[in-house]
């Protein structure tokens, strides 16, 4: 599908930190958008998208809450080519009412665009927004690859509805659209951190700030985390759209190249050691609190395989840990918030 047409794309929850993004880009190869968000008459919460290059004229957006009336997204997605499915509950995996605010509105309100998308009868790609917490058996295995699963019963007996509701919505989704002539892509995002275009701080930039005061006790964990730009994140969605063979389950990490390869030869990326966060950070913000590294030998960063995400974006292109940590920081303080 040509980006400089006027193909018309649905994305839902257009006005969070992901889909903001991909909403910009979209428009900037000259895609008609119909963005979904709570309210679309609230200025406040949709100004940002409506100041994007090219959204007067091609983008349109659509009231249409996670939770509310079956049929909600008919409107939106009829005449769609493609939908990118990123609106998802965000909150505190085992908080008490997380079983219906995150799993239950996550699920359901997938199973209304699937139907939606079936009415319609045009749509041709599906792009859904996972994560890497649908990608975390335990044990952790040695290098990780898509062909990695969370278990979903095991996620919901710890009341981790977020990793849950991402777990299964990958496996309805897969389900539903099997064999019925939509291609359908996954994007599994880790931490996503950059620049933000919604008025608000979101969970993981409010993450990013309070880096910038230390770990609680002074001391770094023995433990790591892997980054991923929030541009380079929207532009492999968009990559699963353009590139026609593109299918299944993407990883969307940037990782660290190691000198380390698996047995058929293909590099293998890392995670970095928070050792190495609270390092970077302190340098990027020297009015961070010292810190102590952790105790004992650090442990090796979490691995992946990006063979087959590399084929749709490849890591080496994207922003790296540095460039990530330092935009982050930027657009934080810009705004206040560090």
């Amino acid at each position: 599908m040509p980006g400089g047409g006027r193909s018309v794309v649905a994305v839902t929850g257009a006005s969070g930190f992901i889909a903001s993004h991909i909403v910009q880009q979209l428009l900037a190869k000259g895609y008609a958008v119909r963005g979904t968000v709570r309210d679309s008459a609230d200025e406040a919460k949709t100004a940002h998208l409506k100041s994007l290059p090219g959204a007067d004229g091609l983008l349109t957006l659509f009231s249409a809450n996670l939770v509310g009336e079956p049929g909600r997204f008919d409107e939106c997605v009829s005449g769609c080519e493609a939908v990118f499915h990123t609106a998802t509950p965000v909150g505190l995996g085992n908080s008490a009412n997380g079983k219906t605010d995150i799993y239950e509105a996550a699920m359901a309100s997938t199973q209304e665009l699937l139907s939606a998308v079936t009415k319609a009868g045009t749509v041709k790609t599906f792009v859904l927004t996972s994560s890497m917490s649908a990608c975390a058996p335990q044990p952790e295995p040695a290098v990780k690859t898509e062909e990695h699963w969370s278990d979903a019963e095991a996620q919901e007996a710890k009341g981790n509805w977020y990793g849950c509701a991402k777990t299964r919505q990958e496996k309805l989704v897969e389900e539903t659209l099997s064999g019925s002539g939509v291609r359908y892509v996954a994007i599994l995002p880790t931490g996503v951190f950059g620049p933000m275009l919604q008025p608000t701080v979101n969970g993981t930039m409010g993450w990013m700030a309070s880096m910038t005061k230390g770990p609680q006790d002074g001391k770094a964990r023995n433990d790591s985390m892997s980054f991923i730009d929030v541009r380079d994140c929207a532009a492999m969605h968009i990559a699963g759209l353009e590139k026609g063979d593109a299918s299944g389950r993407y990883m969307c990490i940037r990782g660290t190249p190691t000198d380390r390869k698996t047995d058929s030869g293909a590099i293998i990326y890392a995670s970095t050691h928070w050792n190495d966060i609270y390092a970077l950070v302190k340098e990027l913000y020297p009015a961070m609190p010292d810190f102590a590294p952790c105790d004992g030998a650090p442990i090796v960063p979490t691995s992946f395989d990006l063979t087959k995400s590399n084929g749709l974006l490849h890591a080496d292109s994207m922003r790296d840990v540095p460039a990530i940590f330092k935009d982050s920081l930027d657009a934080l303080k810009a705004i206040g918030a560090v």
